[in-house]
């Protein structure tokens, strides 16, 4: 589409509900058309994006403090505008309504979301765009000041809208110490070292590795979320280290296999992000999808990300291509 070749900041208000909203499942196709509900989320999802990744570009952060600040993104959505970390009653909680509730916080659904929104919502988007606009993934993308304002704006219009969807009277010490988490990782983000370089081992594993484990991921993920819940075999406090330290057992193996010898190229960044959006498109449909629609609409978004990446393998294989010549001439 030639209206977004040289807009990245807006392919990424596009792209940010997509991946958070659409392809997760929480919003289906048929209602996510709604002109008001496309804006909403765009305001949401699109603006705390686009500064979150704007944020990291001029501190000069990496991957660590995107996710930060995509953490402090989703304390900002569930805790603070839909205030889904409270409300028992909230119409996506289910089982995690009453499990785990202590002292009128849903805890184990809280942390299930913060990560939620850090990796897909945030991290996943941007490195998605990023992929997308190879020239341009270090630069700036909102360089006008008014369009910076605007995006703040935007994004914390969406506050008191929340609050009128959703008026649930949260205890204000809540409320409070939300603002401080968000603030608290903001300042994390600001000081967050760059993980960039890599080590002399050997050359990182082929794509498909990539690929089948953040779906493995994704998938141990929410078993171990929902398995207590649901079936009873442990407390939510274990739940809950259970899930930390699943999630940062994959992580450690991710930061093992991009410390090599031979760097990532972005066919590995898309087959994490496949991946991880892969489990979101196809397992709700084993399970019986809320809305019919998702039948078709699924694998249709799953069909296209595999596109992309075929798109991005060809970039990868052209850009590669001059260099061989080079060595072979020598």
């Amino acid at each position: 589409m030639k209206w977004l070749r040289d807009r990245p900041a807006l392919a990424l208000f596009i792209i940010a509900p997509l991946f958070g909203e659409l392809f997760s499942g929480s919003t289906p196709l048929d209602e996510y058309m709604d002109p008001l509900v496309f804006v909403i989320l765009g305001m949401l999802y699109g603006c705390g994006a686009i500064l979150a990744r704007e944020l990291t570009v001029r501190w000069n952060r990496g991957w660590l403090g995107l996710l930060l600040l995509g953490f402090a993104y989703g304390i900002y959505e569930e805790g603070l505008v839909v205030r889904s970390f409270f409300d028992p009653n909230w119409m996506d909680l289910g089982v995690l309504g009453i499990y785990g509730r202590v002292l009128g916080v849903n805890w184990v659904w809280a942390l299930h979301l913060t990560l939620f929104h850090g990796v897909v919502s945030i991290l996943a988007s941007v490195a998605f765009v990023e992929l997308l606009y190879p020239a341009r993934r270090g630069e700036p993308w909102v360089t006008s000041r008014r369009w910076w304002w605007a995006n703040w704006i935007a994004l914390l219009a969406v506050w008191p809208i929340g609050m009128l969807l959703n008026p649930y009277a949260a205890p204000i010490i809540w409320i409070g110490l939300s603002w401080l988490a968000i603030f608290l990782l903001i300042g994390l983000a600001r000081i967050a070292p760059r993980i960039d370089r890599a080590s002399r081992r050997k050359a990182p594993p082929r794509p498909i590795w990539f690929f089948l484990l953040a779906l493995g991921g994704a998938f141990l993920h929410f078993v171990l979320v929902y398995i207590g819940a649901e079936e009873g075999i442990y407390p939510f406090p274990v739940a809950m280290w259970l899930v930390a330290l699943a999630d940062l057992l994959f992580l450690w193996v991710i930061l093992g296999w991009r410390g090599s010898r031979i760097p990532w190229d972005e066919r590995h960044r898309m087959a994490l992000i496949v991946g991880v959006l892969g489990f979101f498109l196809l397992f709700p449909l084993l399970l019986g999808p809320e809305s019919p629609v998702m039948y078709v609409s699924n694998p249709l978004f799953f069909l296209a990300m595999g596109w992309s990446y075929r798109r991005i393998q060809r970039r990868v294989a052209t850009d590669a291509a001059p260099s061989t010549q080079a060595v072979s001439h020598v």
